[in-house]
């Protein structure tokens, strides 16, 4: 009797730990794509904004330089990178390779022309 209830707590205990590994895995991923991450944010200076024709449509890619040096490219809308601007500085926005938002340095201070979507 004792000897299955051993069993029981020790194959118990085994799934328990096989579970807790798959949900750090799999929490590991998806902050490395951004998808289920939320959305970021960083001080930034647009390099570039780029269009894409490809089919029938057209894609709008955004590269970024972040204050330790790295750089990231995101897909915008077409609204978002025709307020976008070479050389600009400000505060980008992204999920993932998205950009959701951009608040441009204006003057002495940020102004919002592009809320977050």
């Amino acid at each position: 009797m004792f000897s299955g209830m051993l069993f029981v707590a020790v194959a118990l205990c085994a799934g328990g730990l096989a579970i807790a590994g798959l949900a750090a895995l799999l929490g590991r991923a998806s902050r490395g794509t951004g998808s289920t991450g939320g959305v970021l944010s960083a001080p930034a200076q647009v390099l570039a904004v780029r269009e894409i024709s490809s089919g029938g449509g057209q894609q709008h890619w955004v590269k970024m330089q972040f204050g330790d040096g790295h750089q990231r490219e995101l897909m915008a809308t077409a609204s978002q990178a025709e307020v976008m601007v070479r050389g600009q500085q400000g505060t980008v926005h992204w999920t993932g390779d998205r950009l959701t938002g951009w608040t441009p340095e204006v003057g002495r201070g940020p102004q919002d022309v592009y809320r977050s979507e």
